[in-house]
Parts: structure tokens; C-alpha cells; sequence
């Protein structure tokens, strides 16, 4: 399938688990435990519905990497779907109004591979897309991030959950010098803030990502215009593995990336 084949059906195919999603997220049992998933962390009934609508659009076109099931398909196919289900399960859970489906497609091992993501917000339903090489679109419409230069205007995501004292100390200078710090939960979706010009940063040091929560959204903020790199300012370059772990940082634009990394780009995690 080319790129562009690709892309269509992935916007098909999330549509569809938006419908089957949706009405879970209005009923009490909305953070029903169904198990345990392949990265270690529980399983709703809802990531196995999204999963579910998923791995029959790419199940026997690709092989698949996705948080719930693992590792999936013909070893032999030369594509790899890299899935997140439901990102930003725990928003679902406790009925916060962010989360997504995240699927990017793979023709190799490296995230330099990575020609199709599309991440689709489960709420709004406002999809996000990009083809590597033909930039980023929200509702087939181009997108490009911010063009705010100085972190003392700047909007930006940083995940702090779990991160312990020393990172919470390592990110005070970049919280305390940015105009203002969100963080919603779901971070595919929040690359995708960022590709779009709502936020102009999104930081995650924690050493907790996986790379089934961000390879649509690297793909979609890159093609926006995104700089990302590690917190050294070395070039991102994950495992496609549930078990590798990384932290990143992403900027609108190469000044203000600069700016960013002068604050976070010592200590570990980088």
C-alpha cells in the first residue's frame, strides 16, 4: 500500500473506533477492567474495543506493535502499525474529556521510518494526519506550529506524573521562565496541540514514554514543523519495543528548542 492508501484507511478506521467508543464513555462502566495489556499496565474495556476496530483494518496488511496485544502478524510483512489504542485511558476512566487513538505506520526500525501517522481526538473528533515528506493537516487542512520564539511567551506541555523530585527540580527553570505549563494526559494528542500552533512545547523527561505513545504524533508535529530531540540535543532514535522507554523534547521551532534544551539538557533522562 503507498503512503497516501495508507493514511485513508487509518482515517476510516479511527472513525470507526470514535463510534464505538463514544457511547462507552457515557456509561458507568466506563473504566471496566478487562486485564492486563502487553506493556504491563491495565486494560479497559475500551483499549480492547479500540484495539479490536484497529487490528481489523491493519491486521493483515502490516505487522502491528500496539500497547494492549504487543506484538502482532507475519513476521514477513515489510509494514508495521504502531498502535495506542486509547491514549489517555486514565482521562477516559475518571470521564476528563482527552483522549485519543493514536496508529502510525512503520517501513522500517527506525522512527526516520515512520510515513503515516494519524491520531484522532475520541471527543471532538478532529483527526490529525501527516505523510512524511507532505507536511501535517487537521481535518485535511495544513497545520504548522507557532512561531513563538521566546520561552517567556511560550505555552508548554510538560508531563510531570510519576517523575519524582529530581525531575521536578530539573524542569523548575523551564516552568518557572515559560509564560504558562499545561499538561491534559493524552500525548499523542498534545503533539498534536503543538503541531497546530495551540501550545509551542512539549517536554517529557520522565523516562516513561513508549513508543506507542507518540509515533503518529513525532510524525504529525515534525511535519507541522516541529524540532524534537532528546533533552541533550541528540537525535531521537527509539527501539520499536514495549519495553524501551524514552524522553523527549519537542518545540515549535529551532529557537525555542534552543532555549529548552540550555534548561533541561543536563541530568538524566536526556
Amino acid at each position: 500500500m503507498t503512503p497516501r492508501e495508507w493514511e485513508k484507511l487509518l482515517l476510516g478506521a479511527t472513525g470507526r473506533v470514535r463510534r464505538r467508543v463514544s457511547p462507552l464513555a457515557r456509561t458507568g462502566g466506563r473504566g471496566r477492567s478487562v486485564g492486563v495489556g502487553a506493556a504491563g499496565d491495565t486494560t479497559i474495556y475500551a483499549d480492547k474495543v479500540a484495539e479490536e476496530e484497529l487490528l481489523k483494518a491493519v491486521g493483515r496488511r502490516a505487522r502491528v506493535l500496539s500497547e494492549e496485544a504487543g506484538p502482532l502478524g507475519d513476521p514477513g510483512l515489510e509494514a508495521l502499525a504502531i498502535v495506542d489504542p486509547l491514549d489517555g485511558s486514565s482521562n477516559f476512566e475518571h470521564g476528563i474529556p482527552f483522549y485519543c487513538t493514536s496508529v502510525a505506520i512503520a517501513g522500517g526500525s527506525s522512527i526516520e521510518d515512520i510515513a503515516v501517522g494519524v491520531v484522532r481526538d475520541l471527543v471532538s473528533g478532529d483527526v490529525y494526519s501527516a505523510v512524511r515528506g507532505s507536511g501535517a493537516r487537521k481535518n485535511g487542512k495544513r497545520i504548522h506550529t507557532s512561531r513563538t520564539r521566546d520561552l517567556s511567551d511560550a505555552v508548554i506541555g510538560v508531563d510531570l506524573s510519576r517523575g519524582g523530585k529530581e525531575g521536578a527540580q530539573r524542569l523548575a527553570p523551564l516552568v518557572g521562565g515559560a509564560r504558562r505549563q499545561v499538561h491534559f494526559g493524552a500525548n499523542a494528542l498534545e503533539l498534536c496541540y503543538l503541531a497546530e500552533g495551540r501550545t509551542d512545547a512539549f517536554v517529557d523527561l520522565r523516562g516513561r514514554i513508549r513508543i506507542t505513545d507518540v509515533a503518529a504524533g513525532f510524525l504529525i508535529a515534525k511535519e507541522a514543523g516541529a524540532t524534537v530531540s532528546r533533552a541533550d540535543g541528540g537525535m531521537l532514535d527509539p527501539v520499536f519495543d514495549l519495553s524501551h522507554r524514552l524522553s523527549f523534547v519537542a518545540s515549535s521551532n529551532l529557537g525555542l528548542h534552543k532555549q529548552i534544551l540550555e534548561l533541561v539538557g543536563k541530568g538524566p533522562g536526556g
